[in-house]
Order: C-alpha cells, then structure tokens, then sequence
C-alpha cells in the first residue's frame, strides 16, 4: 500500500499530467493575429521591464503578465522560430499551462488546509485542472492574465489559511495577493473569499469546530485590521484600472443597474450550465438583455437559482461550507458580472477563479447524499467505490471535451467559425471571423502565386460576416468593432455600384453604402465610436452626396465634420472637401473675394495628395479645373 507522502506524488503528477489535454490539440499553433501581437510580440517585448509597471491610458494596468511574456521572450524566442514550429507561440502557451498547474497545485492544497477529506480537495482541483472552460486561459495566449490571477491568488489563499498564527502570514499573502491584481484587475474578486474566511472562522469554523464571527464588536475589529493592508492594494488596482477604462465603459446591459442584476440572472444560469455540462462552449456569447421584471426570464431564473441553493446546502454534509463554496462562486465571479458593464455580458475566462467555489458546492452535497441514505457499513463501502467510479468518469468526460475544445483553438479562423456556429446572434462571433477571413486576404492579396478566386472568397466571406453581424445580431450596438465592420461593408457596395450601369441595382446598391456608412459614422448610445472611423464614413458620404444628389452644400458640411474628427486628416478627406468646394463655387458661378478662401482651401487640400495614392489621379483631375486658372 503507498504512503501518504507517495500518494500526494501520484496525486500531482496526475494532476499536471491531466491538465496537458488542455493545449494538446492546439499546443503548436501560431500567435493568433487577433491581439496576441498587442499583448505579446509587440510594445512591451522591448521596453524595460520597470516601464511596465507605468500604467498606460486606455489599458488594463496587468505588468505582472507583460513582464511574464518579456520572460517568455528571453526563453524561447532566440531558438525555436528556428525549429519545424516556426514560431515562438508554441513556448509560450506552455508556460502558461505551467502557471495553470501551479494554481491548481496551490487550490488542492489550500482546500485540505480547509479540512476537506483528500478525496474531495483533490477532486475539486483535478476539475479545476482539467475543465474545457479553462482552454480560453491556456490556449489563447492573451489570456494568460488569467492563469496568472489564479496561481499568485489561489496562493494568497493557501498562505492565509496555512499561516494562522504566524508572523509571515501577512507578508505572504499579501504579496501573493498583489501579484495577482497585478497579472489581472478581476483577482479583487478574491479579496471577499479572504474575508469569508475570517467570517466563517478559518478552516475550523467551515469545519464545524469553531464558532463564525458574524457578530458585531471587537471581532469585526481585528478582521478589519487584518485585511486593511489588502483592501489598501484592491483600491489602488480599483482606482488605476478604471481610470484606465473609463472613455470605454459603457451602459449596463438594459440600461440601468437594475437591469443589469435581472441580465446577470440569465448569465448566472448559462454559467452554471457551462460548469456542469461544458458542451456549447464558445469564445463569444449573445445575452438577451432583461429590462423588466415581467420579462419572463426573471422568475424562472430566480426559482432556479433559489432552488438550486436551497437544495444544495439542505443536502450538504458540511452546510457551512456549502454556504462558503456559493459565496466563493459568486465573488470571485463578481468583478466579471455587468454591474460595471463591458461589451462581453459573459466570458469562459470570467468562471476561471470561481469554478473551485462551485464545486465545492457539489462535493458537499454528494457527501451529503451519502451520509442520508447509507445506513450500514457495506453499504458505505459500496456507495463508496460507485462515487469513485463517478467522480473519475466526470473527469475522464472532461479531459475528453477538453481535448476536443483545445482543438477549437489552433487559430482565429477555428475559434470564431465555432463561435459563429454556436452563438450566430453574436456580432463579436461575426467580427472575429471575418477578420479571419481579412487576414487571410491581407496576407495573401499581394503574393503574385495566390489563386486569385481564393482571394475573391476570402473578401467576399469576410464581408458577408461583418454584414451578417450588422443585420442580424442585437447586440452590435455595444461593439464598437461594428462601426469599422459598417465602413468596410459600405466600402464593398460602393464598389460594386461602381461596376453596375445605370440602373436600379446600382442605386440600390449605393442606398446599401449609403445606410452602412451612416451607421459607421452615427456615434453608439451603448459602444461610443472610433474618431478615425467616423471621420472616413462622413468623407464616404460627403462624397456620395455630391455624385448622387448633386447637395455641394451638405457634401462640404460632411467633408468638415470628418476633418474634426481628425488631428492628422487622411488626403482621402481632403480631397472630398475640396471636391465639394469647387462644386459649391461653380453653383455660385462667380469669382468673388469670399470665395478666395474656398479656392485656396481646395488647392492645398488637392494638392497634399501623394502621387502613390489611388485617389491621386483623381485629385489631378480637380487641380486642372478652370477655377483654378490664374
């Protein structure tokens, strides 16, 4: 029979061997052209490594992660770009796989300082481990944060627990704490789970054995002064982050916080869904809104719940600690929910530090399944062996959907087609595939050898989503990708009017450019917009509304609404300006001195235009009008 010391060996080789199904089909793929290169392969791979930690306008302020892909550099990109991989993604992902084993290394062990029965404690790690919703971490590479969040947080949570009484334990947590805002903002999720255990007693309270401390008096003192330091540092990451985001916060989903509480009961119930049974899972979601209490989503969702709550700590063998594990779900899930609102109502990653909460839930109420219904000796035994052979069923069918989701993510193209095939409401699903298909035009549009009917279906695919997105999916008003996905659906018919006669079919498909662009160009309620964006939607239309309807007066007002969007104006505008000039000066059919500025205008705007420009020789063309004739 193996010692205990030699069954923990086996526990944990098992468990890091396990968790490999997460990257296993996918180990070898590239840097997703999507943000990898924002995150990895761009700014900060040379900066010093104290500069990261300066925060940045309009950024998530993570330098713990930033530092970490600099690390990743250093190890593995001065070699294996050079092997049959071609690329140094490969060495990343692994790192983060090793950071994702660590933080489940250091949840198992932090669970037995909970007094939970080896079994149960690795069992709820070995899930954590092995769960397909945990490949969004490990496999896409700009996600690492998470992982990041997990080891340095679960940490904290097991130095806190195994230094009770100890003068380091502070110290410890609290850096391992800090390291963990610092790899990503949502780890403050963590901080309640750390004042929950102060509430409910330590590990002896949630046991059983000591008494919970939700009494008012000098109590509450010393659990404040204990986690003041803590608290400290999560304001301070609160602070730095949210100013970082604040021009791109938005309205909570129906339009109120309200709302927002009534959406995330559908989002709490699809979560749950998620964790038990992990078989639609996808890289983007379309939520429904809920604006109203009659909408009948909310008593369903709410009997649900309270059911399912209700059920599960009746049930348990350890109520206290049933209690714990919903309220660990929760908060650390709590930074994720809508209440601060962001275009993704809801993520796979956001479960990530809260899936160890949950099932604890479970592990509870199965035992507690267990003491109520076995009586005698042989049949605890038997129930026994059958919960042994469920539990490592349940794992073997996640190491199996985690294969078969690792595989999901060997590129942009894989991941958003099987977003798109799962959610088709989604815009973002629409967005990230047809970027796919951009890319793959881009990076194929100027090699002479590419089959040039491929390159048609791939301009053509990648406009069909982005349109697809636009018409068919609700929730595009808080993306603000749909304005860019509007300017270049606009762009495709206007081309295609370009090469229609005269005709019905060309003015419809100019009344199509025309309704894209103004939609690119009309500022989101929900989303705001791109000034760079609407400043090229409002030249397409100041130019459009020259050609078409003959308006010079409303194509030069557009034509200067997009020049102040812009602090560099692209020649592209300055030429539909000086297009709508020379057209207002000719209705004036005259010379006069308060139509020299105009001329002037429009002969420095033509004539910034490059010789390397498509648009050059049409800027030619003006610059030979007769206006400007001496």
């Amino acid at each position: 029979m193996a010692t205990p010391r030699t069954r923990t060996l086996l526990q944990g080789i098992l468990l890091a061997a396990l968790s490999v199904a997460l990257i296993a089909r996918c180990w070898n793929a590239g840097f997703s052209h999507y943000d990898d290169s924002a995150h990895v392969t761009d700014r900060q791979l040379n900066e010093n490594p104290i500069a990261l930690f300066k925060p940045v306008p309009f950024s998530t302020y993570f330098p713990v992660t930033l530092l970490s892909y600099q690390l990743d550099h250093a190890l593995f990109a001065g070699w294996m770009p050079h092997t049959r991989l071609g690329n140094w993604a490969p060495g990343v992902r692994f790192m983060t796989l090793l950071y994702h084993i660590g933080a489940a290394l250091f949840l198992w062990r932090m669970l037995l300082r909970l007094r939970l029965g080896s079994g149960p404690a690795f069992f709820i790690a070995l899930v954590f481990a092995v769960h397909p919703l945990a490949c969004e971490t490990v496999c896409w590479i700009s996600e690492r944060k998470n992982a990041l969040a997990g080891f340095f947080g679960f940490g904290a949570l097991w130095a806190w627990l195994a230094g009770a009484g100890r003068r380091w334990r502070l110290p410890l947590a609290l850096g391992l704490y800090t390291l963990a805002l610092l790899s990503k903002p949502s780890a403050l999720g963590l901080l309640p789970v750390l004042l929950l255990l102060e509430l409910f007693g330590g590990a002896a309270g949630l046991a059983g054995d000591g008494p919970l401390c939700w009494r008012p008096g000098w109590e509450w003192t010393r659990i404040t002064v204990r986690l003041l330091p803590l608290a400290v540092v999560s304001i301070a990451g609160l602070v730095l982050n949210l100013a970082g985001h604040a021009a791109e916060l938005i309205p909570p989903p129906g339009g109120s916080l309200f709302t927002a509480m009534l959406t995330d009961l559908d989002v709490l119930v699809r979560y749950l869904s998620n964790l038990l049974v992990p078989f639609s899972l996808s890289a983007a979601y379309f939520v429904a809104p809920v604006r109203s209490l009659w909408d009948i989503r909310v008593p369903c969702y709410v009997l649900l719940l309270a059911s399912l709550v209700a059920s599960s700590v009746v049930i348990s063998a350890n109520r206290r600690r049933a209690v714990f594990g919903w309220l660990w779900f929760l908060a650390a899930l709590g930074p994720s929910l809508n209440l601060i609102a962001h275009p993704h109502l809801m993520q796979d990653r956001y479960l990530y530090l809260s899936t160890p909460g949950f099932f604890l839930v479970v592990s509870e109420a199965v035992a507690g399944l267990r003491s109520r219904t076995v009586a005698a000796a042989w049949q605890a035994a038997r129930v026994a062996r059958v919960l042994r052979l469920a539990g490592g069923g349940y794992v073997a069918l996640l190491v199996t959907l985690a294969l078969l989701r690792s595989a999901a993510w060997q590129n942009m193209y894989t991941v958003f087609k099987d977003a798109v095939e799962k959610q088709p409401q989604s815009v973002f699903a629409h967005y990230g595939l047809g970027t796919a298909y951009a890319q793959l035009y881009e990076d194929n549009r100027d090699n002479p050898r590419a089959d040039k009917f491929l390159l048609k279906r791939w301009k053509r695919l990648w406009l069909t989503e982005w349109q697809a997105g636009i018409d068919h999916c609700p929730d595009y008003p808080r993306f603000v990708c749909y304005q860019t996905m509007a300017l270049n659906v606009g762009e495709e018919f206007n081309r295609q009017a370009g090469e229609e006669p005269d005709g019905g079919s060309r003015q419809k498909k100019l009344e199509a450019a025309e309704y894209y662009w103004q939609l690119a160009a009309a500022p989101s309620r929900e989303a705001g917009y791109t000034r760079n964006v609407r400043a090229l939607a409002l030249g397409y239309l100041s130019s459009l509304r020259l050609a078409t309807e003959g308006s010079p007066d409303e194509a030069y007002a557009l034509a200067e609404q997009a020049l102040a969007e812009c602090d560099e104006p692209p020649t592209r505008l300055l030429r539909a300006r000086a297009a709508a000039a020379l057209a207002k000066l000719r209705r004036e059919q005259g010379h006069a001195a308060a139509a020299q500025e105009l001329i002037r205008q429009a002969r420095e705007d033509v004539s910034a235009v490059p010789p390397n420009m498509e648009i050059y020789a049409g800027a030619q063309e003006l610059l030979r009008a007769p206006i400007f004739k001496p």
